[in-house]
């Protein structure tokens, strides 16, 4: 694994943090959130290259987007991820920059990404409830 990468997702704009293999962060940056805008970042980088994010309301777009761009999606479980939770300076680009390190050191407490077919199925049981 050459990079990793980590982000910190909001709703309007994203914090990317490219980690390399020694550590040491080659990019670090806020973007607003968009097909465009996110692999202008990280485009770039070798097809299955790890990337982190902290589950959140809306998940299904960020897999998706690493998904259908050959990167392999890790999603992180916010309330186990004690390195961002109990860290004393908290600002974006320090947390696009702990997933990215957590990831490279294969520290992630992941949660389940659930596979293509189960997402469709949710979509569906939730437009016919309405």
């Amino acid at each position: 694994m050459s990079v990793c990468v980590g982000i910190d997702v909001h709703r309007k704009h994203s914090q990317i943090a490219i980690v390399d293999h020694d550590g040491g962060v080659q990019v670090n940056q806020n973007v607003p959130n968009g097909v465009e805008t996110i692999l202008s970042v990280n485009g770039d980088l070798p097809i299955g290259a790890p990337a982190a994010f902290e589950a959140a309301y809306d998940w299904v777009w960020p897999v998706e987007l690493l998904e259908d761009h050959g990167f392999e999606p890790h999603q992180v479980h916010p309330l186990l991820c004690k390195a961002i939770a109990s860290a004393r300076l908290k600002n974006d680009k320090v947390d696009a920059a702990t997933l990215g390190q957590l990831l490279r050191a294969d520290l992630l407490p992941e949660a389940w990404i659930a596979p293509l077919q189960v997402r469709r199925q949710r979509a569906l049981l939730r437009h016919r409830g309405y």
